[in-house]
């Protein structure tokens, strides 16, 4: 199991970056931060790769949940963009019944989508960021659905929990390649090696009872949602059934940027 520093957020464990790790940087876009946090972590352990983990959230976004300690606990990005980064992760957000316009973080978020080209090796966008950052650049064109899609869905052998009100479909993938899709629920898995990105409409780091939880609320707020697709065993209980997909995903993406690493230093040792 990987040792992941944290050097600040809510499961901060360390105060210093350790050289010898991969640096990563989280932008959490959700409103429930702290529980993302664990569910990244969570994640990244599992992997074989350690890391130094920085969190942190766009200055212009108006929080509404927790702000006071999230100000606290996390860096704005104003505060790290002068930093160098071996990967980015950027998670999803609620935002996808929104036009992009709308977004209170929108110019700061197109930002950062340039930014990290010239300041992190790998990029990996999540749900939402996946959409929003693959319109900035014309990587493809997506779409927002009146109906979501949610549930557990399995495509070119990755089951992946989803849970988004758009979609990509397969014919609008402009500069990318489709690594996983199907034409029910639009393209899962883009990567654009020019640009050193991953787009994943998925969410990996759901733990098993996410989508139960976002189907109560959602049903609550009378919403009148579909229950959530190859989800639910008989008994009307969750089932995890994306965990092996998750670890050999994200272990092979750490494994990547560790050797692009190694290449770049030994290029400067020649």
């Amino acid at each position: 199991m990987a040792v992941i520093y944290i050097t600040n957020g809510f499961t901060q464990n360390t105060n210093i970056e350790h050289p010898e790790t991969l640096k990563v940087l989280l932008l959490n876009l959700m409103p429930n931060r702290a529980e993302t946090e664990h569910q990244f972590v969570s994640l990244l352990k599992n992997s074989r790769r350690d890391i130094t983990l920085t969190f942190c959230l766009p200055k212009t976004h108006t929080l509404k949940n927790n702000a006071r300690e999230s100000l606290e606990k996390y860096a704005t990005f104003d505060e790290i963009s002068s930093n160098y980064y071996d990967a980015l992760i950027v998670t999803g957000a609620p935002l996808d019944r929104l036009d992009f316009a709308a977004v209170d973080y929108w110019d700061e978020f197109s930002e950062i989508v340039e930014w990290r080209k010239t300041h992190t090796q790998q990029s990996l966008f999540v749900c939402w960021s996946a959409y929003a950052a693959g319109e900035i650049e014309g990587i493809f064109k997506g779409h927002q659905l009146t109906k979501k899609i949610s549930g557990v869905y399995t495509t070119n052998e990755l089951t992946i929990p989803h849970s988004r009100y758009f979609t990509i479909p397969l014919q609008n993938s402009i500069d990318g390649t489709i690594v996983a899709g199907s034409r029910e629920i639009g393209a899962v898995l883009i990567q654009n090696k020019r640009l050193h990105s991953t787009y994943l409409t998925g969410h990996l780091e759901y733990q098993i009872d996410t989508l139960a939880q976002e189907y109560k609320r959602d049903s609550l707020a009378g919403l009148a949602p579909h229950k959530p697709s190859n989800y639910f065993d008989e008994n009307n209980k969750p089932t995890d059934t994306w965990s092996a997909t998750a670890s050999s995903f994200y272990r092979q993406w750490l494994d990547d940027i560790t050797e692009i690493k190694k290449s770049i230093a030994l290029g400067r040792n020649n």
